[in-house]
This record gives C-alpha cells, sequence and structure tokens, in this order.
C-alpha cells in the first residue's frame, strides 16, 4: 500500500526521499506553506487594519479600484505564463543561452508594452466619469482620478519587475515567487499600522502603500536573481524576434484566458458597486477572503505541479504525471472537509474579525461551494498547463466570461449578492468539468481534435 503524504510527513527522511522532480515538488510545498501561512495572517490582518484607516464604503472603492488595477496584468499578452512553459523546457534541456535570450526577449517585450498601455489608461482615467462608472459619491473621495492614476503607474512598474516571479517558477521554485509576494504584503501590513497608529485616515495614502510595497520588493529582488543566476540576465541585446513568435505562440492562449478570467473575477466588485453600492463589494470581498484560505493552501501545493508536468511531459514520463493527479485528488477531498468545518464556523469567525458587518449564511454556503468548484478545477488546470494542451481551456474560459457578466448582472438584480455568486458557480463549472474530461484523454492517450490542443 502506497505511503500517504502524511505519513511521509510524520518521518521527515522518507518525505524527502524518491524521485528528483517529486522531491523538488514537496520541498517547494513545505516551503511555500510556511511562506503562504504567514501570507494568511497579514491577509486576515489587513482587512481589520485598513477598515480602521477606512470606513466600510471607502474600503469597498479600494477594493473595486484593486479589482480595475487586476486588468494591467492581461497587458503581458500571456508572456508572463509563456515564458514560464518555454522556460522550464529550455531549463529540462539544459540550454542556459536560449534560457537568457528567453527571458532577454520577454522583458524587453514587457518593457514595450507596459509604458504605452499606463499612459493610455491614466489618459481615459481623466477622459471618463469615473465617480459615475464606480457609483462613487464624490464628497466622499474627492479625488478619485488622482488615486486611480498614482495606483496604475506603480502597478505598471510592477508589472515590469513580476518577471522575477515567471522565472523562478519556470525553474520549480514556487516558494520564492511566493516569498516575494509575502514580502511586499508584508511591508504594507507593517505600513499599515503606523497608518492607523497616527490615526491617519486616507484612501489615497491606502492606495499608495498597497501598490507600492510589492513594486520594492522586486526592485530589491532584481540584483539578488540576476547575481545568483548571471545565465538569465535580461540583455537587450539579446532580444530576438523569432523567440518571441516561439513565446506567442503559447502567450496568445495564455492571454485569453487571463482576460477571460479576469473578467469573471475582477468585474465581480465592479458589478456589485455598480448593481448594489461599494459597501456590498466589502461584504463579498470579507466572504471571498475567508473561504480562499482553502484556495490558498491547494494552490500551494499545485503551484509546483505546472513546470514539473512541463519536464515530465518533455521525457515522456506519464506514470509520474498519473501519480500526481491521484495526489491532487486526494487534496480536493480534504478541501470538501475543511470547507464544511468553515461554512459551520464562519458567522463566529466573522465576529471575531470584522465586528459587526453583517454577512447572511446563505451567502457563505454560496461562496463554500464557489471555492470547491475552483479547487477541483486548479487540480486539473495545473497539469494542462504544464502539458500545454490549453486550447479547449481558452473556449470554455471565454464562453464563460461571455456568459458570466449578463448572468450576474440578471443575478445580481434579482436576489442581490448571493446572485453574483451563484453567478460565478454556475459559469466556473463549465471549465471544472472541461478539465477533467481531457485530463482523462490525454492520459488515456485517447485525445483527439481539440481535444489535444
Amino acid at each position: 500500500m502506497q505511503k500517504s503524504y502524511i505519513h511521509e510527513i510524520m518521518n521527515y527522511r522518507d518525505f524527502f526521499k524518491g524521485e528528483s522532480r517529486s522531491v523538488l515538488i514537496k520541498k517547494n510545498i513545505v516551503g511555500s506553506f510556511l511562506i503562504k501561512g504567514w501570507s494568511c495572517i497579514i491577509q486576515f490582518l489587513l482587512v481589520p487594519i485598513t477598515l480602521r484607516c477606512l470606513n466600510q464604503y471607502e474600503y469597498g472603492i479600494w477594493l473595486t479600484i484593486n479589482s480595475i488595477l487586476l486588468w494591467i496584468d492581461m497587458f503581458d499578452i500571456g508572456l508572463g505564463n509563456g515564458l514560464r512553459n518555454k522556460l522550464a523546457e529550455a531549463t529540462a534541456n539544459d540550454d542556459k543561452k536560449k534560457s537568457r535570450i528567453l527571458v532577454s526577449t520577454a522583458f524587453s517585450t514587457l518593457c514595450l508594452i507596459i509604458l504605452p498601455v499606463v499612459s493610455i489608461i491614466i489618459a481615459c482615467i481623466y477622459y471618463f466619469d469615473c465617480y459615475g462608472l464606480l457609483n462613487i459619491d464624490e464628497n466622499i473621495v474627492p479625488d478619485i482620478n488622482g488615486i486611480l492614476s498614482i495606483s496604475v503607474a506603480l502597478v505598471g512598474a510592477t508589472f515590469i519587475m513580476k518577471i522575477i516571479g515567471n522565472i523562478y517558477l519556470a525553474m520549480q521554485l514556487p516558494a520564492i515567487s511566493n516569498l516575494l509576494v509575502v514580502s511586499g504584503q508584508t511591508i504594507s501590513l507593517i505600513v499599515m499600522f503606523f497608518l492607523t497608529f497616527l490615526d491617519i485616515h486616507s484612501l489615497k495614502i491606502v492606495a499608495i502603500v498597497y501598490t507600492a510595497s510589492p513594486l520594492l520588493v522586486y526592485i530589491i529582488s532584481y540584483p539578488i536573481t540576476f547575481t545568483r543566476y548571471k545565465y538569465l540576465r535580461p540583455s537587450l541585446s539579446l532580444f530576438d524576434k523569432k523567440e518571441l513568435k516561439g513565446l506567442f505562440s503559447i502567450s496568445v492562449l495564455f492571454f485569453i484566458i487571463q482576460v477571460a478570467g479576469l473578467v469573471i473575477f475582477a468585474s465581480s466588485n465592479i458589478l456589485i458597486s455598480k448593481i448594489l453600492s461599494p459597501s456590498e463589494v466589502t461584504v463579498y470581498q470579507i466572504t471571498y477572503r475567508y473561504f480562499s484560505l482553502i484556495i490558498m493552501i491547494t494552490t500551494i501545493i499545485a503551484a509546483p505541479v505546472w513546470s514539473a508536468t512541463t519536464d515530465a511531459y518533455i521525457k515522456n514520463d506519464w506514470k509520474w504525471i498519473n501519480g500526481i493527479e491521484k495526489k491532487l485528488r486526494k487534496v480536493f477531498y480534504l478541501s470538501v472537509v475543511a470547507i464544511i468545518i468553515m461554512l459551520v464556523l464562519s458567522s463566529s469567525f466573522y465576529k471575531i474579525w470584522v465586528g459587526n458587518i453583517k454577512i447572511e449564511i446563505a451567502l457563505s454556503a454560496a461562496m463554500a461551494i464557489y471555492t470547491l468548484i475552483i479547487v477541483y478545477s486548479t487540480c486539473y488546470s495545473n497539469i494542462l498547463y504544464g502539458i500545454g494542451k490549453i486550447k479547449l481551456i481558452m473556449i470554455i474560459t471565454l464562453l464563460e466570461a461571455i456568459i458570466y457578466v449578463p448572468l450576474a448582472i440578471y443575478m445580481g438584480e434579482r436576489l442581490g449578492l448571493i446572485g453574483i455568486v451563484v453567478a460565478l458557480i454556475i459559469v466556473n463549472s463549465l471549465c471544472a468539468i472541461t478539465n477533467k474530461i481531457q485530463y482523462i484523454k490525454l492520459s488515456t492517450n485517447s485525445a483527439r481534435g481539440i481535444w489535444n490542443k
């Protein structure tokens, strides 16, 4: 009988023995759990601390702005994830020269993309009526244009530097990528604590703290990363149009998936703010962040699988891939148990965490179901991403995005906040189902047509 992960963890030496690819995954999972554990604490602490700097209405506005900032991520045209796959392939083949060319080409392209994009977005901010678009009271927030412009500029700079995280992901070191993220969150927490201590209440300052902190971490990590990995140091002279074409061949698919996924995820806050109220965004995000703890844990486990699967697929090691799928399935079963426990404890936890903000149990139940669907889908999507067979995921995710907005508006107007979450459940179920079917077809060598692209 195969030993369980729990048994292996109890025996430290056994846990870190085995095939090198699996050992590296285990080390990154352990490291990521420690790092993400701290990240989870930070995320929970930031909510009540930020609510001391901002009232519920202002906090809802900040969450909505943060959703808009997520759209900037899509302007890499999927290059980050494309680099992750291509660099993982080059590393598997021990081709250091190609690895540096790939990093240089991706980095240069991101710089060329982000400068005009940020300029256009800032110009649009001052052209459109942001108060009307986001249903914001100008008397409560007098300078929304300035807040948005500063935030976009800082996030744009971070957008370029985030390529460092993709490099670590491609090298099967997601724990390092997670460490960079959590370091930025830690800085935000420390500064936010001092803002409450100094009794400072400003949405603009809060926006600067949240957007400047991760940028600072990436700026510091840049020389450290490329001193250790000199063969990956980007250079404009190494830009290669041929490699750019190779990156774009898979990057475009990732880009469409990113855009479609962002329509589903990020537009929720905007729709809630417009249909209901910015205050309801706060309620939605509190519920989401509580249950997203399970998403975070499963992501920690599944993240190393992506690039490791690329390595295994290049070497035609389906035995390893099938073995990792079975373990991810066990993770999902454990998630079901954990979600049920969290749902039972949710009302008591909310009261301790955020005080008297009222959250219906029906909303928590709906969010619990949505979380399980995301977890189930992730168990298979990371394997498919690693294999590179993502055309079907692109089509289904695009279909979900097209359906979601009108469905969310319809459900939200009739059922309120719960209706928005129900819409999320419906559309995300499509990809969860097709991901599993596609994996089965690929693993049994029966994938044909769209199932094999």
